[in-house]
């Protein structure tokens, strides 16, 4: 089993895999990628995807996406000057929790609010991206790069950056979100290069693997993912290493693949954490996963179902957690999302608060 594997041999078989798989030759809420069979910097100004949107995203998002089709120009809202573009996303939370202890709870929130910006030096291939939260409590900087873009497509970024792992999806809660840290909490200091062709990506990065402006200067976070896009589905995988104190090893494997109306998307993540187990300072090896379901049952609305999983030690038994997610997305008219959710969540029986139902109700405002 891979679970017996050296770590670092992992690391080095999956690495030369990615690297095979360039020879035979995503982020927002992925599955409009998927469906499309698009990369994510067909509708986005950072390749990697989320934040800003281009041209054709806002297009997409005005004449596409909802029940009814804009009449007005969003460019003209977004694009300051021909070089300097703007861009938000802004999303409202009700929710109502109930665990099983009887304990509920119900609030309104501002999920959060981002402002991006994105400065294009004319004839030059480099540009200036800033994404900024300015909601809920104090603003953030999420993300502050500088990318050359090559006349090959290539690019190379440096600066604070959302570190290219898996599936971006928006929901940061979920397990392969949380378990390996790659989510919209936690970007990092580092510098990214990519290899980009038709349908085949290629990214290598490497960090201060902290999360923060500072590190020891000798230890970083490296790593390297890859995605191939073929007719109707595609497949990409991860590996990372972070060579810190206590080692963090992260691989994954995720895709997905569009039947009409119907879009699937899935990732399983595989962690090994050194020297973690307090007990024995053994290796802990951590296993989370995602199956989503979407089904666009008119155009503006989208119904999505999820399954996720996570063991937080895969050498003990009986310590998984689970969860169910039912939500319905309805775009209306352009700029505007709704989103009904109703999601379940089990754990272990000696965690009753964190066996729980959530229903929720969120608006989404973009351009």
């Amino acid at each position: 089993m891979i679970f017996h594997f050296n770590g670092k041999l992992i690391f080095i078989t999956l690495a030369a895999s990615i690297l095979l798989l360039l020879s035979i030759s995503s982020y927002a809420e992925p599955y409009l990628a998927y469906k499309n069979n698009l990369k994510c910097i067909a509708c986005h100004v950072n390749p990697n995807g989320g934040g800003l949107r281009n041209d054709f995203g806002r297009i997409y998002g005005q004449q596409l996406l909802p029940s009814k089709a804009a009449s007005y120009d969003t460019n003209k809202l977004a694009k300051l000057t021909q070089f300097l573009t703007l861009g938000t996303d802004a999303r409202f939370n009700a929710r109502y929790q109930k665990d099983n202890n009887g304990k509920s709870n119900q609030s309104f929130a501002v999920s959060s609010t981002q402002i991006y910006l994105n400065i294009a030096l004319p004839e030059t291939g480099l540009s200036f991206y800033l994404d900024q939260q300015v909601a809920p409590g104090t603003a953030i900087n999420r993300e502050a790069f500088i990318m050359y873009k090559f006349a090959s497509g290539n690019f190379i970024k440096a600066g604070k950056l959302f570190l290219p792992y898996g599936l971006r999806i928006e929901d940061d809660s979920a397990f392969i979100r949380q378990a390996t840290g790659m989510n919209f909490d936690n970007s990092d200091n580092g510098i990214e290069f990519a290899l980009d062709y038709t349908n085949t990506t290629v990214n290598f990065f490497v960090s201060n693997g902290t999360s923060q402006a500072s590190n020891d200067d000798n230890k970083f976070l490296y790593g390297v993912r890859a995605e191939h896009l073929f007719s109707n589905f595609r497949v990409g995988a991860t590996a990372m290493l972070n060579d810190r104190d206590k080692q963090v090893q992260q691989y994954n494997l995720y895709g997905g693949a569009n039947f009409g109306k119907v879009t699937l998307l899935t990732e399983v993540d595989y962690l090994i954490l050194s020297n973690a187990n307090n007990f024995d300072q053994s290796d802990i090896k951590q296993f989370a996963s995602l199956a989503e379901i979407n089904y666009q049952w008119q155009k503006g609305l989208n119904l999505k179902v999820t399954s996720e999983y996570f063991d937080r030690d895969l050498d003990v038994s009986e310590n998984q957690q689970t969860r169910y997610s039912f939500v319905a997305e309805y775009t209306p008219f352009a700029n505007i999302q709704l989103r009904l959710g109703y999601r379940k969540q089990n754990d272990i029986p000696q965690k009753p608060q964190q066996n729980n139902d959530l229903l929720f109700v969120q608006s989404h405002f973009y351009f």
